[in-house]
């Protein structure tokens, strides 16, 4: 079975090396080859790339090398035609979604998934051909290590569809839910509201994003706390996640915090470990030692 993965960037690299590892050969595509340099050495040198994997022992060199070489990349669509499964992975934009979609479409009758965290799976259907071979595969940060897949059903997407994909991340470790398609699905629609409110009350001076995180951690088994989280996913993925959420639902509910806003504006993108260009996240602005790290030195997690 051949994986195409569009898009190389944070999420794209971390499926790309999810599949990789679990012994598939993978086509990555995006649109020049400085961004495909640059999605290798996230798969390769990144926080949660092979090196560490070699360094924690779980991997050798040898196997590295595997991995890697099982790994081409290419800036043409036409490589994908031989695909099995296609995953499309840009950022959350509905319009470049759309482009992207209808280009893997044009090359290949493969089921095509999008990983989206918030944009309409049936919206993004009128992009592709076959519709019914179409849903969304929406995997967590980061997704070589998480268990976690969202399985999201179009209007159309077939039920057979659903099931093959289903069985298929179950075979690799995965843990698939299947849920219809809403605004925010599932997941995104809880875990963005508790993300809300956390930044809310750091931006109202409630408390320290440290002490929000460790709070949710120690009080309510979280295994990282919702501001610790943002910074991880990314702070600007999450303000675009709430400008989608907005406009689909015109709910104030999801128009996204002030505060969160303005780092963005500021060049606080998220974590720096796993976004090199951003000034840092919500920690580094308050400079504040992140919840999972004082947990550890406490001896309170690994």
């Amino acid at each position: 079975m051949k994986i195409g993965v569009v898009g190389f960037g944070l999420m794209g690299s971390q499926i790309t090396q999810f599949f990789a590892q679990s012994r598939f050969e993978v086509i990555a595509l995006d649109v020049n080859e400085e961004k495909l340099k640059k999605g290798m050495n996230a798969v390769i040198w990144g926080r949660f790339g092979l090196k560490r994997l070699v360094e924690k022992g779980k991997i050798n060199e040898d196997e590295m090398e595997e991995i890697v070489n099982r790994i081409s990349t290419s800036t043409n669509y036409e490589d994908l035609k031989d695909a099995d499964l296609v995953i499309e992975a840009v950022f959350e934009d509905i319009g470049l979604k759309k482009e992207v979609l209808e280009k893997i479409s044009e090359v290949t009758d493969a089921i095509i998934g999008s990983n989206t965290s918030s944009i309409s799976i049936t919206k993004l259907s009128s992009a592709v051909k076959s519709p019914e071979k179409f849903l969304g595969i929406h995997f967590f940060n980061p997704a070589q290590i998480q268990k976690l897949v969202e399985l999201v059903r179009g209007l159309l997407t077939s039920e057979d569809v659903i099931a093959e994909v289903r069985e298929l991340f179950s075979s690799l470790g995965k843990v698939p839910i299947v849920v219809k398609d809403s605004p925010g699905f599932a997941t995104t629609r809880l875990g963005l509201m508790l993300g809300k409110e956390a930044m809310l009350m750091v931006q109202e001076g409630v408390a320290t994003p440290q002490d929000i995180d460790i709070g949710m951690m120690l009080g309510y088994g979280y295994t990282m706390g919702p501001i610790e989280t943002g910074d991880l996913v990314g702070l600007d993925t999450r303000l675009r996640i709430y400008e989608s959420m907005y406009e689909m639902t015109k709910d104030p509910k999801w128009a996204p915090p002030r505060l969160l806003v303005q780092l963005v504006d500021a060049g606080y993108l998220g974590d720096p470990s796993v976004r090199p260009e951003s000034k840092g996240g919500v920690y580094e602005y308050f400079g504040q030692e992140r919840a999972t790290q004082v947990l550890k030195r406490l001896g309170l997690r690994k």
